[in-house]
């Protein structure tokens, strides 16, 4: 199943547009700074950063680019992973959800039917809309996917020279993709804790903890340090931010196994990701078997085609969604008491035997659901759509920024509400969060944005820069 080049979707980092779209506040290159500093008054700087400041959708189109877009849009074929974009998207948006409400609703770590727990919220597959632990899961399982669809493509195809040299570029550019907005991120953390807006354990690892630069320094090794395998480290500055090393990691294992496995025949790739997999699974290296596990399904997806047979393409189609649907069931297990929860009492007698078993079913739920959707278009569309595609653009500014504005904007939305309505009582308790809820998402989302042009976008096309600069020229050996 070859699928029609596209050269500017290369990897998953290009699935993030590399600027923003038409009409969207631009910054000026550097010679036309250069060149215009003097005549720059402190009125156009301001006009400038509030342009800057306006949300990218917000933003003015030319007639011309509106017509352009409407001529275009019917012979428009969506990339082969860009539903995947979406999906990431959603699942960024599904993890903001759960740090939202978990602190002033703890119950949603439980499940529905735990004593005397029977809130509608807490139903499977309702609850799917705060698992964010299950997304995490997705994550892995989509970057594993994208990262090595391309290349796999080319492996069938026998091209490579092209496969190794993308390959290349791509494993040269992954720090930098991953650690660099990272490092902003906390950097606004660690700025806020300094002036007092955000406050910082008494202790960490049960020592007393002296905020200070060199627990930012420590910090940011930490949360850059892949090789360190336990992957339930929370932070001091940007507690969600555990998995950007994790990502790391996985995405240089998919590397490795692209590049020892390239020329082997298909059925022997297929097996030797299927046991490493296994093996995986078996020492609790759950994050490293979702990268394989997309690797695997990317390899999947290029190979197999859906009979064309109505009846057997009809049956093949419902297998497919029901699989989807089990591993959407598996992508709600409850965090606490799980195997005294109705639905999920079951997993107290099979492996694994121990509080592994979470992690462990919530990864084989994302294996479920990312599986099928790759083989079924009507599913994807629903990622296609144009509000899963812009969370899909601001995804990784979304799940970077979300935690410090949890704990200053928010929490003080929330703080508020809470004294202007009340929190005595079910409904004035729900309503405050609801007021604060709506207030606050929308902020959010803007500052996701914001931090999406400033910063992510840029930071992709340092790492292009850099990687020219560091190539050697063709006739250098």
């Amino acid at each position: 199943m070859h699928l029609t080049r596209h050269p500017a979707r290369e990897d998953e980092e290009s699935l993030l547009p590399l600027s923003p779209p038409e009409g969207s506040p631009r910054t000026r290159s550097p010679s036309r700074w250069g060149k215009s500093f003097h005549s720059v008054s402190l009125q156009a700087i301001f006009w400038q950063c509030l342009a800057f400041m306006r949300p990218s959708f917000l933003g003015k189109r030319s007639p011309a680019s509106e017509t352009s877009e409407k001529t275009s849009a019917p012979s428009r074929k969506p990339h082969s992973t860009e539903y995947l974009d979406g999906v990431r998207g959603v699942a960024s948006l599904i993890v903001f959800i759960l740090h939202w409400t978990h602190i002033p609703y703890p119950s949603v770590n439980s499940g529905w039917g735990y004593k005397d727990k029977t809130s509608f919220w807490l139903l499977p597959f309702i609850r799917i809309i705060y698992s964010g632990a299950a997304m995490v899961s997705v994550f892995f399982v989509v970057s594993g996917f994208v990262l090595s669809h391309r290349f796999i493509q080319r492996m069938h195809r026998r091209e490579y020279t092209e496969l190794f040299s993308g390959l290349t570029s791509l494993t040269f550019r992954r720090a930098i993709r991953l650690f660099l907005p990272a490092f902003a991120s906390s950097t606004m953390a660690f700025i806020c804790a300094s002036i007092g807006i955000i406050s910082v354990p008494e202790k960490v690892d049960g020592k007393p903890f002296e905020h200070s630069l060199s627990s930012y320094l420590e910090y940011l090794d930490i949360e850059s340090n892949p090789w360190d395998w336990t992957a339930d480290f929370s932070g001091f500055y940007n507690p969600q931010l555990w998995s950007i090393a994790v990502e790391f990691r996985g995405s240089m294992v998919v590397f490795l196994l692209l590049v020892g496995l390239a020329k082997t025949r298909t059925a022997v790739r297929l097996a030797v990701e299927g046991v490493i997999m296994a093996h995986c699974f078996g020492h609790k290296r759950w994050d490293v078997a979702l990268f394989i596990a997309g690797m695997t399904l990317a390899e999947l997806e290029v190979l197999l085609k859906k009979p064309k047979n109505p009846s057997a393409r009809k049956l093949v189609n419902s297998l497919l969604i029901l699989t989807m649907i089990l591993g959407l069931f598996l992508c709600g297990y409850p965090r606490d008491h799980n195997t005294q929860t109705p639905g999920y009492m079951w997993s107290k007698y099979v492996w694994p035997f121990t509080a592994y078993r979470r992690r462990f079913w919530l990864a084989i739920g994302a294996i479920l659901f990312v599986g099928p959707v790759a083989f079924l278009p009507s599913i994807q569309s629903v990622f296609l759509t144009r509000p899963a595609r812009y969370l899909g653009r601001i995804s990784f500014a979304l799940y970077l920024v979300h935690g410090l504005g949890n704990r200053t904007v928010g929490n003080w939305l929330l703080n508020t509400s809470w004294a202007l309505l009340g929190k005595e009582g079910v409904w004035p308790y729900a309503i405050s969060f609801v007021v604060s809820t709506t207030l606050y998402f929308p902020i959010v989302i803007w500052a996701s944005d914001v931090f999406w042009r400033g910063v992510d976008v840029p930071s992709t096309n340092f790492a292009r820069w850099f990687e020219k600069k560091c190539t050697a020229p063709e006739d250098v050996k």
